[in-house]
């Protein structure tokens, strides 16, 4: 009588299946699937992660966050990217829109998340809405990471400080803050503030990140976050663009190729510094409309986002601006 033929392949994925099931059709914490697989927190997180990268189970959002697959293609065809995320915008305010962001980024990042896992954080209106998203859990073994120091007189729920205590609540996880200004005086200002034991332990933190969650940005005047906190005035502002400027990521600039400029504002933001943002594995950027087209190019191009969470219209800029160079 023949040996019977034992279909490993087969029988993992009906296990991950079970697994996957417990946790998205039950609801089921990863603690409460551990405890009753016999399994440890941290294997049940490594599960899901496998049932996900093998198409056993897909996060798919539905109306009226519908997402395009065509274009979400195109762009990770075009730039290399680990991955797209765009929104069917349709009639959608950019108030509605930043939710739409924040929903499809939520679902992106649940699928590579895992225990053990440190994220670092910059700021932005669409990552608030993503984290809003999130379903609250206790990861005690994953830490988040303030990236970029606090926008101070700006004062609002999507800055450093707040949206890495925010995640981190979220997440149920332990945060390491910067809690200095975004911008400082002078150089030496900033050096002075680089000296401060918390904020030394923080940026070494951040060099170890897994992830890094960041807005794009753009020196727009009605879009430009450092003009409106007043850390820059509308002729630095037009400096910075002569220069080429197009955008920030955690505030420093680039321009449309994806070069780094060195200008005065660079040398007094108290973060991360790009080298480190660009040696992180995975970068998370989330911004949409036309008007950010330049600002999410130059990211692109530059390799300091390679996931991009954004809606048609600026899909379709990028895309356009990027054929026309």
């Amino acid at each position: 009588m023949p040996d019977l033929i034992i279909d490993h392949d087969t029988q993992r994925r009906e296990y991950l299946a079970r697994i996957a099931s417990l946790y998205y059709d039950q609801n089921k914490t990863q603690q409460e699937i551990a405890d009753e697989v016999g399994l440890t927190r941290s294997a049940v997180s490594r599960l899901l992660t496998e049932a996900r990268d093998k198409g056993i189970v897909e996060i798919i959002v539905h109306y009226p966050w519908r997402n395009s697959p065509e274009l979400e293609q195109a762009l990770i065809t075009t730039f290399h990217l680990k991955s797209a995320r765009v929104l069917v915008r349709g009639s959608k305010s950019y108030e509605e829109m930043l939710r739409g962001l924040g929903v499809l980024a939520a679902a992106y990042f649940d699928s590579i998340l895992h225990d053990g896992m440190i994220i670092g954080i910059s700021w932005g209106t669409a990552l608030y809405q993503m984290i809003n998203t999130l379903r609250p859990r206790k990861m005690p073994g994953v830490e988040v990471v303030q990236l970029l120091g606090a926008t101070g007189s700006e004062n609002t729920p999507t800055n450093g400080p707040i949206l890495a205590q925010l995640l981190s609540d979220r997440l149920g996880c332990r945060s390491w803050h910067l809690h200095a200004p975004l911008i400082v005086d002078s150089e030496a200002g900033r050096n002075a503030l680089l000296q401060d034991r918390s904020i030394q332990q923080t940026l070494e933190r951040a060099k170890h990140a897994d992830v890094a969650l960041v807005g794009i940005g753009s020196t727009r005047s009605d879009l430009y976050s450092l003009l409106r906190a007043g850390y820059v005035t509308e002729e630095e502002a037009q400096a910075i663009r002569e220069k080429g400027a197009v955008g920030d990521v955690c505030a420093q600039h680039y321009n449309l190729w994806g070069q780094w400029l060195d200008i005065d504002i660079n040398r007094r933001v108290v973060g991360v510094e790009l080298e480190t943002l660009s040696r992180i594995d995975t970068i998370i950027g989330v911004a949409g409309s036309s008007r950010k087209g330049q600002a999410i190019l130059g990211a692109l191009r530059g390799g300091y986002v390679n996931a991009l969470i954004t809606d048609d219209q600026a899909a379709q800029k990028v895309l356009a601006l990027n054929e026309s160079l």
